[in-house]
C-alpha cells in the first residue's frame, strides 16, 4: 500500500534556484525620511547605470547619499560574485528593493516667544538597497525609437535594391549613338 501511495505521487519539479541579492544599508542619515524618499522614489526598479546617472544630475540633497550607497551595493555585488565564483552579469544588476525607514528623532530646544522653549526635532533615516540580477527592459520610448530605426534601415535596404536593379537598365536606355556633325 505504501510503495502504491507514492508511486501516484506527481513529480513537482525543481524550483529554479534563487537569484542572489546583495544589499547595502545606510544607517543613521542625518536627513528626513521623508526628503530621502524623493530621490529613492527616482531610482527605485532602475538598472544600476542610469541610477547612477539619475543621481548625478539630481540636485536634492540625499542624492549624494543615494549615489554613494548605491555605489557601495555595487561594490558588494561584484565583491561577492567574485569571492563566491557566481555566475551574474554586472551589467544587468538591478536596484529591485530601496527603503527609507526613518530611525530616532534628536530633540533639541530653543527659545521661543514669551519666553517659552519649542522644541526642535532633528530627523534620522536608514536607507536599505537592494540589488539583483534582471533582463534589461526596454522602456516605451526606447522600443519606439528602435522600431523605427529598424523601418528606416528597411526603407533604405529597399530603396538601395530598387536603385542597384535600375541601374544596369538605365545606361542601356541613356546610350545613343552620337550623331556626327555635318
Amino acid at each position: 500500500m505504501a510503495d502504491a501511495a507514492t508511486a501516484t505521487k506527481p513529480e513537482t519539479p525543481a524550483a529554479p534556484a534563487e537569484k542572489p541579492r546583495f544589499t547595502a544599508r545606510l544607517r543613521y542619515a542625518r536627513i528626513s525620511a521623508r526628503k530621502m524618499r524623493y530621490v529613492v522614489d527616482l531610482i527605485r526598479g532602475k538598472d544600476y547605470n542610469s541610477a547612477i546617472a539619475i543621481l548625478r544630475s539630481c540636485s536634492k540633497r540625499g542624492a549624494p547619499f543615494c549615489k554613494k550607497l548605491l555605489e557601495s551595493a555595487f561594490g558588494n555585488a561584484t565583491d561577492i560574485i567574485n569571492s563566491k565564483e557566481l555566475e551574474v552579469d554586472v551589467n544587468k544588476l538591478h536596484l529591485v528593493e530601496a527603503l527609507v525607514d526613518p530611525g530616532p528623532i534628536i530633540k533639541r530646544w530653543r527659545a521661543s516667544s514669551q519666553r517659552r522653549p519649542t522644541m526642535i526635532k532633528k530627523r534620522i533615516c536608514h536607507v536599505t538597497f537592494t540589488l539583483e540580477e534582471r533582463d534589461v527592459k526596454e522602456s516605451r520610448t526606447d522600443k519606439a525609437k528602435r522600431q523605427k530605426q529598424d523601418r528606416q534601415r528597411q526603407a533604405a535596404a529597399q530603396k538601395s535594391a530598387a536603385k542597384k536593379e535600375q541601374a544596369p537598365a538605365a545606361p542601356a536606355a541613356d546610350a545613343k549613338p552620337k550623331e556626327e556633325k555635318k
